[in-house]
């Protein structure tokens, strides 16, 4: 396979970050709907559009799922990636995007502490970048946030459990790797999270389509789960075919800049010197950690 031009892979990586990066406000504008509801229908139509474009390999998936644990890890793969999008959207509400968007970028901090409980080798470098980006996560949370809210709280947690939820999230998909083709694979476990966030909304007592819902927050789905779940993401792991994944991944960590420009800019929020700052100070911690090398 020939590599793109430089100039391709720039704009591809652009317009990923874009995507993604859009996310946050999007969520914000379907908020009549409660995060469940939200969460379950992003991977629903990211899961649709998977398996509609690994529809040729289904069979190899089929054959592979005979496998009881590989069904296992499949299963425990949704769950995560339940858990990821349900605190992820629900820490937008209860925090401020600055906080939510930067907090869930640790995500490459807690796949290194993930590999390391596995077995991978941990850099120093890993350590130096959590100790950086918890002092930034101090002083993002240290002042008082544009609600009246001082110091670390609830929506800054769920934030965290995201990033977490999403490194283990990875980390079982690298274990069945080889064994199950990709897309199929990814749309079947967007589609058994589906399942488990609808339960949360059933278990909850959540109301799926509450007073002040329409049309434009089903579009707001749609939109959240082609955009940044199908291109975004789908763009982010072609670039990784053709460049290094420590340069993707530093590329990546302008979502939270990218996210919170676009909130502030349509939204008017007021963003504080301490949550610019701390940002600032986990990024870099975040970027310290990253590998240099393919492991």
């Amino acid at each position: 396979m020939s590599s793109p031009r430089p100039a391709s892979l720039a704009a591809g990586l652009g317009a990923a970050v874009t995507a993604i990066s859009s996310a946050a406000l999007v969520i914000l504008l379907a908020e009549p709907l409660p995060p469940p509801v939200i969460a379950a229908g992003r991977v629903t139509v990211t899961g649709l559009a998977l398996l509609l474009l690994g529809a040729k390999e289904l069979g190899s998936l089929r054959l592979a799922l005979r496998d009881r644990g590989v069904s296992l890890r499949i299963v425990i793969a949704a769950g995560l990636l339940a858990v990821h999008f349900a605190a992820w959207v629900a820490s937008l509400s209860l925090t401020t995007v600055p906080r939510a968007v930067t907090l869930v970028a640790t995500q490459p901090l807690f796949a290194g502490l993930v590999g390391r409980w596995v077995g991978d080798r941990a850099p120093m470098s890993l350590y130096v970048g959590a100790a950086v980006a918890l002092a930034g996560t101090l002083v993002m949370v240290a002042g008082e946030d544009p609600s009246g809210m001082v110091g670390f709280n609830g929506g800054d947690g769920l934030a965290l459990l995201a990033a977490a939820a999403a490194a283990a999230y990875l980390a079982v998909g690298r274990s069945v790797r080889k064994q199950l083709p990709l897309r199929p694979y990814l749309g079947t476990v967007h589609l058994v999270a589906a399942v488990l966030l609808g339960l949360m909304v059933v278990l909850g007592s959540y109301e799926p389509w509450p007073t002040g819902a329409d049309g434009t927050d089903l579009l707001a789905l749609l939109y959240l789960g082609l955009v940044p779940g199908l291109i975004g993401h789908g763009l982010i792991n072609w670039a990784v075919r053709f460049v290094p994944v420590h340069v993707v991944a530093l590329a990546t960590l302008v979502e939270p800049v990218g996210a919170t420009v676009l909130t502030v800019l349509l939204f008017g929020y007021t963003v504080t010197s301490a949550e610019l700052w701390g940002a600032g100070v986990l990024l870099v911690g975040v970027a310290l950690g990253l590998p240099r090398r393919p492991s």
